[in-house]
């Protein structure tokens, strides 16, 4: 078999989607998203963007990226029609040997946030698993979740729980410009950089996939570090569509504020915004408090995925 193996130019985005959404990887792509996921995120270095060719088709691909001296493989798959040809042991090691010219230690398969495209491996792709094992990977077993809600089948209304809040002084909105960038600020101070980096993302949209809520009686100022635009201080956020389309998350609130149901409310939020756009079923991405999801939405968990790490041999020589 001849084959060509070279970088993803943003004129094979198109194609690259259409073999992606082929390979049934459990990922909405269309071509604006695979772009953000790939050639607009700057640890995906163009060399480790790769594509196979052979007879002139897009038979394959192996997307890696390198963060803080790390590999990392995003995503890889291959036409269903030319697999066990080698197509993916090709694509792979040429994604760890380019890594290990670029001083990376080690690799590792999903569960790398933020702008990842899965959790890991999805544990019905038995072909891939067995794939990794052969090649050395290896997984501790840990799994996380992606959650499903049938946004038809919930209860999303919020107008009681918004005005017993609003009693309360919390005002729940949608984020606006300058809001956006004080959640991200907070979610940093918070909780993670990472979550900084995905409620970041939210500015890219219109209108803003963000809700948040802002404690009124705090004495923020508008504009100020912590504060909304209506005054006040912003002690609660959950995000949509930041992580993939019709995707929850990434969501928190202030440990001083919990149990009051704040949480629940923006979720709710979100959810609705999603059913009111079209959507039938959102995904809680990489689902943390499984029971809360369970009780609040009905959310059931129907995707479960293990992340794979191998050292690389000769890491920083050429």
């Amino acid at each position: 078999m001849n084959l060509t193996i070279t970088s993803l130019t943003p004129e094979r985005l198109g194609e690259v989607a259409a073999l992606a959404r082929g390979c049934d990887l459990g990922v909405r792509l269309d071509e604006a998203w695979l772009r953000r996921l790939t050639l607009d995120d700057p640890t995906c270095l163009p060399e480790l963007l790769l594509v196979a060719e052979s007879g002139g088709a897009l038979v394959g691909f192996c997307f890696g990226a390198l963060r803080e001296g790390r590999g990392v493989v995003k995503v890889f798959g291959v036409d269903p029609r030319r697999r066990r040809q080698g197509i993916a042991t090709a694509l792979l090691s040429a994604v760890e040997e380019r890594l290990c010219s670029l001083g990376a230690a080690d690799v590792r398969v999903g569960a790398v946030a933020p702008n990842y495209m899965l959790p890991g491996v999805e544990l019905t792709h038995t072909d891939a698993i067995a794939f990794l094992s052969r090649r050395g990977y290896q997984t501790d077993r840990n799994a996380h979740v992606d959650m499903a809600v049938s946004l038809h089948r919930v209860d999303l209304d919020t107008r009681q729980a918004t005005r017993r809040l609003g009693d309360e002084g919390i005002v729940i909105k949608r984020a606006d410009g300058d809001e956006i960038a004080v959640t991200a600020a907070i979610a940093r101070e918070t909780f993670s950089a990472t979550w900084e980096a995905e409620v970041s993302e939210a500015a890219r949209f219109d209108p803003p996939p963000l809700f948040i809520a802002i404690d009124a009686r705090s004495g923020g100022r508008s504009g100020g570090r912590d504060g909304g635009r209506d005054g006040g201080r912003v002690v609660s956020f959950a995000a949509y569509d930041v992580t993939g389309p019709g995707r929850f998350g990434p969501t928190g609130t202030d440990p001083a504020y919990r149990q009051r149901g704040i949480g629940g409310v923006l979720l709710k939020e979100c959810l609705r915004s999603l059913r009111d756009r079209g959507e039938v079923m959102a995904e809680i991405g990489w689902a943390g408090p499984i029971g809360f999801y369970a009780r609040a939405v009905d959310a059931r968990i129907h995707r479960a995925y293990w992340g794979f790490s191998k050292a690389l041999a000769g890491a920083g020589q050429t």
